[in-house]
């Protein structure tokens, strides 16, 4: 019983080539008595769970296939062997089993040993139909399609020594259908009616159905026997085989694309006729084109015929011509390339040819990488380098050719090729195709076999296209080089595609929960929910499944030729890059310019499938997260990164998409952000590994976290401009909808920016600051909210606390939050960004805002104890959402901000003119007048005193209500009776309709203190006498008194600019009255001199008021004339005026009685008289 593979993935280093190694068996017992050591394998093939090994010692090895435990889909299968057969041969050639070819339509195989063709039924190999001997067998069509068990039977090819023969194999004995002149096959690959095929010495290209060939190529440049190889076209049908076909002058050459009219790719042959010529006298091509429905046999054009004209004859030049792009030997010049000076002449022996190397008979290789083409090997030697031609089904060559190190030992194709000329539409399965070659060489005198791996569907580029298969896995590779082996390699293609599994994909693919250290974080874990272990499991199986038909064998050993996933292929990359040249390759230390490649050759490349879009979404993120590690550990070191990387790595990031969680795991400060729910962060299994050995290799806690040095300019702006990415994503319907996603970014987001706008000044925020980003994060809807009121009263930001409250608060609760934050930044409390700028006028807006009447009352009533005058504004703004009735407010000012009472009436009477609360008022300035009159002397003599001072002013002085204005103490006391004053003088109807008797009760206990309340109290109740004695002899405000006449008394204290309605003048009459009171009272002064300024002063200022004789009476009659010279004169002119006005008016009057008089004469006598009657 052979050993199966390992269950287990490989342990071989990381392998970014386009194939890698799975093992089938191994330890095979290829003698049947286990002690020789020279059997070896010749032929494998597997079907359908059955492994047929064929063997040099002429055996067929058959084992069955059991599949692995479902456990471990990724586990290998049990080779147990079912049989040893030995094959029936006429003759031993020593060649062994030399093809074993299935036939699972009609559950038949063909086992061809030492030339004896064997026919066995499938799967147990029992023998079936009588052999017979031929030297080669297959042929099978490549574009038949697998339709299972088929009763007409599969046609193959049987080569013969002289013949090819289609045979028909089915149930009944195997039956020949058509012989083909062409002997000595030893391969052949049909597609539909063509076949490529090869004897000893060349290619040729059959129609099988119209039996014509096309010689190709020789398999050796060296051969001897291949100089006649290619030409016309030749009929091979039985008939014909008695003739030798003729060929024309052309076809005479071996190898006519070394003739001046070469086809520019170097392969000049005429490949098909469409009218075969058999002999000398084969006709020409018609000159008028058939149309294509009447194709025979190869067409080709009419002007590359070889019958046309005929080639020059052979000449020694040609004996080893240079094959275009197939075969270019360094002593062929480049057209393009001066030829080199001539060669001095040396002697003879110098100048000799170097011999030829001597011919070695090489085997043909022939496959079929696309239904129109077919690829072949020519070379010269088998160390020499071999070159692959590839033709189209009329024998043209149809794209450039490929060389090889060696001359192949075996090839295979795979993969149906990407057409880059063609428009790759969503739903075509493209797929590389690849050229896989069995090559060998000499080092160190000892021969070296490797495979070699190139593209055929896309043009080479040198030998930086070319890639080794690794063969490390091999137990006899080589150590030096992994790439060779040092026992022969066998290659074949089998029978139908085979499922394998690699565990790798699952293993990085897979989603897992990262395991991140929270010793802080003790919460259950939750069970495993087995039905998402069993769909992750079969997902993960899904994703790891892969089909090949490759297989490759060496000594007892046999392998699976894998096509190397594009997950596994760029994850070996990016595990080159995980450590730098000069690491041990254990520390996680990334190269960045390796990732950065990788990131690049998949920039832009679109999945073909779901793997291939979960794997570039896995590098992508893996590469993003080795990028952002690079610059964690270079910011370990001090070093300030270059922008352009720190670019590369933010857009890696970005493209990526990796949760921003693990990210922030990885930074020391912010992976205290990390929150996760209860199954944890699910990332793919290979990125989990990663983070995971770089959080234990490094300790965070001891990473510089200094937000001015490295890492806030190297780490934290670039994960600021990446949560902010996440953020805007955030209800996209391609974006998780974990919560603790958004939790985490917002919460790092927040922390992040408070540590970045620390060192900010302090004040409002500006246009495209920090400080403005804060605000709009804040000002946004936030999804951490406790943890985000806990990092800003840590950073001892209010203001920003309170921004945050009014968008992310609930509704019952913002208004408070917002309000107690600011009540407390008002109160002292430390704000660190300065930003709550004239914040009591902020407070008074925000509570017009509101529509909770308790908050409005209670920080309403706060700010009045505070500020008063602003505070007060609340209760009586006409545009709040809460309004207050004037006494519920004064109620409630009293109670809470007694201060605030009196500012709060004065701002409803002067600053919103409700005149109708001028009475409550008054009384509240009169209580604090009074209540200080009466308990402070010092207040009584203060006031006395200021009656004294003016009046010992010297002319011109100013009113009193100025003096006092500007001598004012800064006291409520004065401040309160300045606006008693400007109430009580004030002339609006409805300021001045208060209580006057009941103020002037009050009043008059202090009638010497309060002189200005008593003058104004007494104009108001028309005690006019009195008003305009204390105004002369209490204040000594002769101005003021001179007011008072000429306005009434109505506003004796009114501001300069105060407006007096005309009603409000007294008449003429009124004032000539008043003014004989003030004149009185000025004589009354007890200061002469004063007596006698103003007296004379008001006679000559408003002597129009005076009666002439009324003043000489009053006028004491000691005084001068000198005294009232003004007035008398004024007084005489007035009267000599009026005397004057008198007599014009007397005569005017009198011509106007004239002229009616003289008006009625004439009336008179016009009517003429009257006669009336009497009696």
């Amino acid at each position: 019983m052979a050993e199966a593979a390992p269950s287990g993935p490989l342990t071989a280093p990381p392998q970014t080539g386009s194939y890698l190694l799975r093992q089938l068996v191994s330890n095979l017992p290829l003698s049947a008595d286990g002690q020789s050591s020279d059997v070896n394998i010749t032929s494998v093939e597997v079907w359908n769970s059955n492994l047929y090994v064929g063997t040099s010692a002429a055996e067929i090895l058959h084992f069955v296939l059991l599949p692995p435990d479902p456990n471990d889909p990724s586990g290998a299968p049990d080779a147990v062997m079912a049989s040893r057969l030995q094959p029936s041969y006429t003759n031993a050639t020593g060649d062994g089993v030399q093809q074993i070819l299935l036939l699972p339509n009609v559950m038949k195989a063909c086992v061809l040993c030492n030339n004896t063709l064997s026919f066995y039924s499938l799967p147990e190999l029992s023998p079936v139909f009588k052999p017979f001997t031929c030297s080669w067998v297959g042929g099978v069509d490549l574009n038949a399609e697998d339709t299972g068990y088929s009763e007409d039977g599969v046609v193959v090819m049987v080569g013969l020594k002289s013949r090819l023969r289609l045979v028909r194999v089915s149930e009944e004995a195997p039956r020949s259908l058509k012989t083909i002149e062409y002997g000595g096959c030893l391969v052949s690959v049909r597609r539909d009616n063509f076949s490529c095929a090869a004897d000893l010495h060349s290619y040729a290209l059959l129609d099988l159905q119209n039996q014509q060939k096309i010689g190709l190529f020789p398999i050796s440049s060296l051969d001897p026997e291949a100089s006649h190889v290619g030409g016309a076209a030749e009929d091979i049908t039985a008939s014909q085989a008695s003739h030798t076909p003729s060929r024309s002058a052309s076809s005479a050459s071996a190898h006519p694309r070394g003739a001046p009219h070469d086809d520019p790719r170097g392969h000049g042959r005429s490949t098909s006729l469409g009218i075969f010529g058999v002999g000398e006298h084969a006709s020409l091509r018609p000159e008028s084109p058939r149309p294509p429905v009447q194709r025979y046999g190869f067409d080709v054009p009419e002007s590359l015929s070889r019958t046309m004209s005929p080639a020059p004859g052979r000449s020694r030049s040609r004996e080893h011509p240079e094959r275009t792009s197939s075969l270019q030997r360094k002593s062929t010049p480049s057209p393009e390339k001066p030829l080199p000076p001539p060669p001095e002449e040396t002697p003879a022996k110098e100048s000799e040819v170097p011999p030829k190397p001597a011919f070695i008979p090489l085997k043909p290789h022939v496959a079929s990488p696309s239904p129109n083409e077919f690829l072949l090997t020519v070379g010269t030697t088998p160390s020499e380098p071999g070159v692959g031609m590839f033709v189209n089904l009329d024998g043209d060559m149809c794209r450039g050719s490929i060389q090889f190190s060696s001359y192949p030992d075996a090839i295979l194709v795979d993969g149906s090729g990407i057409d880059l000329s063609a428009s790759m539409g969503p739903d075509m399965d493209a797929e590389e195709g690849y050229v896989l070659a069995a090559v060998h060489h000499e080092q160190d005198d000892q021969i070296e076999y490797g495979v070699e791996i190139q593209r055929w569907d896309v043009d080479p580029e040198g030998d930086s296209s070319k890639e080794w298969l690794n063969l490390s896995s091999l137990q006899a590779s080589s150590n030096a080089n992994s790439d060779h082996v040092t026992v022969p390699l066998g290659m074949r293609t089998v029978i139908e595609p085979t499922d394998l599994v690699l565990s790798e994909i699952s293993e990085k693919l897979t989603v897992k929960r990262l395991r991140l250290p929270q010793p802080d974080q003790a919460a259950a874990r939750p069970q495993p929910d087995t039905t998402q272990t069993a769909a992750d499991r079969e997902f993960a199986e899904r994703l790891s499944k892969l089909q090949t038909r490759l297989v490759l064998w060496a000594g007892n050993q046999i392998w699976w030729i894998v096509r190397n996933p594009l997950v596994t292929r760029l994850d070996a990359r990016l595990q080159q890059a995980q450590s730098t040249p000069t690491g041990d390759g254990v520390k996680i230390q990334p190269n960045r310019r390796p990732l950065e490649t990788v990131l690049g050759d998949i920039r832009g490349q679109e999945p073909r499938n779901e793997a291939e879009y979960l794997s570039l979404i896995y590098i992508r993120q893996k590469a993003s997260i080795l990028l952002f590690m690079e610059l964690i550990l270079r910011s370990n070191t001090n070093i300030i990164i270059f922008e352009n990387e720190k670019r590369i790595t933010e857009h890696a990031l970005i493209e990526g998409e990796i949760d921003p969680r693990v990210i922030l795991s990885l930074l020391p400060i912010l992976n205290g952000e990390v929150v996760q729910g209860p199954e944890g962060i699910q990332i793919s299994g290979g990125i989990t590994t990663l983070v995971e050995e770089f959080l234990r290799q490094n300790d965070l806690s001891n990473m510089p976290a200094a937000i001015n040095g490295p890492f806030g300019d190297n780490i934290l702006h670039l994960v600021k401009r990446y949560l902010l990415f996440w953020k805007k994503r955030k209800g996209m319907a391609s974006v998780t909808n974990d919560p603790f996603v958004f939790h985490s970014v917002d919460a790092a987001l927040l922390h992040i920016l408070l540590l970045l706008d620390r060192y900010s000044p302090p004040g409002p925020a500006t246009a495209g600051s920090l400080r403005a980003e804060l605000n709009e994060l804040v000002g946004n809807e936030v999804d951490c909210f406790d943890r985000a009121v806990a990092l800003l009263e840590q950073f001892k930001r209010l203001y920003i606390l309170s921004r945050f409250y009014q968008r992310n608060s609930k509704a019952s609760a913002k208004a408070s939050n917002v309000l107690s934050t600011w009540r407390r930044i008002l109160n002292g409390e430390a704000d660190e960004g300065g930003e709550f700028v004239d914040g009591e006028m902020e407070l008074r807006k925000y509570l017009s805002r509101i529509k909770d009447q308790s908050l409005v009352e209670e920080y309403g009533a706060w700010l009045a104890s505070r500020n008063p005058k602003l505070g007060v504004q609340i209760f009586a703004d006409d545009q709040s959402r809460v309004k207050f009735e004037p006494t519920h407010a004064v109620a409630l000012l009293k109670k809470r901000a007694p201060a605030a009472v009196k500012e709060y009436l004065e701002y409803l009477v002067f600053g919103k003119k409700h005149t109708q609360y001028v009475n409550e008022l008054i009384t509240f300035y009169l209580d604090i007048v009074i209540t200080e009159l009466e308990t402070s002397p010092t207040s009584r003599e203060i006031l006395l005193q200021t009656y004294e001072t003016y009046r010992a002013l010297e002319p011109p002085r100013p009113t009193y209500r100025q003096f006092i204005t500007d001598n004012s103490v800064d006291s409520e006391w004065w401040n309160s009776r300045l606006r008693l004053l400007q109430l009580l003088g004030s002339n609006q109807p409805a300021t001045s309709s208060y209580d006057v008797p009941a103020i002037l009760a009050r009043l008059e206990p202090y009638d010497k203190e309060l002189v200005p309340e008593m003058i104004i109290l007494n104009g108001r109740q028309g005690r006019h006498q009195d008003a305009i004695r204390l105004l002369v002899h209490g204040l000594g405000d002769f101005d003021t008194a001179i007011s008072y006449c000429l306005l009434g008394g109505s506003s004796i204290f009114r501001p300069p600019s105060g407006y007096i309605p005309q009603s409000e003048i007294p008449s003429r009459a009124e004032q000539a009255v008043l003014f004989n009171y003030l004149l009185q009272e000025f004589l009354h002064i007890d200061d002469i001199a004063q007596r006698i300024d103003r007296t004379g002063e008001l006679l000559e200022r408003f002597g129009g008021w005076f009666d002439v004789a009324d003043v000489l009476g009053l006028i004491p009659d000691e005084w001068s004339v000198d005294v009232f010279k003004g007035f008398l004169i004024q007084a005489l002119r007035k009267l000599v005026r009026e005397k004057s006005e008198t007599g014009v008016a007397k005569a005017l009057s009198g011509s106007q009685n004239l002229g009616v008089a003289c008006e009625i004469v004439d009336r008179l006598e016009k009517l003429g008289p009257t006669v009336e009657r009497v009696g």
